[in-house]
């Protein structure tokens, strides 16, 4: 349990350090920094249920997108700024870093195995970001026919 609050603190305070490189201000910059922090919860609640890093991936890149689209829409700012702060502690940094080395060491087994990982884990983020903002505009659009038709 120590080890998951520390995780997703670690991810708050990443997620924030990136917000401020987008020069975000104030409540948008907390904002920024609980995206990641709560893609991270969604990662860690999908690996315990299902220990599968694409699920997982896959799982916390949709959350983080309907938080992104969601903040968006309320502190009127664009959902990238939401969104790549909230996919950051998502990438697949460490794995890329021991493809490379690997290859570089010409361990070609490792380096397949490493570099197989980074791949699935960038699939399972982008499928998770396209079906949840598909889906989310859907709805949106849904909602704004609904909400005409009432008048």
């Amino acid at each position: 349990m120590k080890t998951e609050i520390i995780q997703v603190l670690a991810s708050f305070v990443g997620s924030f350090g990136f917000a401020v490189l987008y020069n975000l201000r104030g409540r948008k910059l907390c904002m920024a920094g609980i995206s990641g922090m709560v893609s991270w919860i969604a990662y860690l609640v999908a690996w315990n249920e299902m220990p599968s890093v694409f699920a997982a991936n896959l799982v916390a890149a949709a959350v983080a997108t309907v938080y992104a689209e969601t903040m968006a829409r309320i502190l009127k700012t664009p959902v990238t700024v939401f969104l790549i702060t909230g996919i950051i502690p998502l990438v697949p940094g460490g794995n890329l870093y021991y493809t490379m080395n690997y290859v570089l060491a010409k361990q070609w087994h490792l380096s397949s195995l490493y570099g197989q990982k980074t791949i699935l884990i960038a699939i399972a983020v982008a499928a998770g970001i396209m079906i949840a903002s598909s889906i989310y505009g859907i709805c949106a659009l849904v909602w704004k026919y609904c909400k005409q038709e009432v008048k």
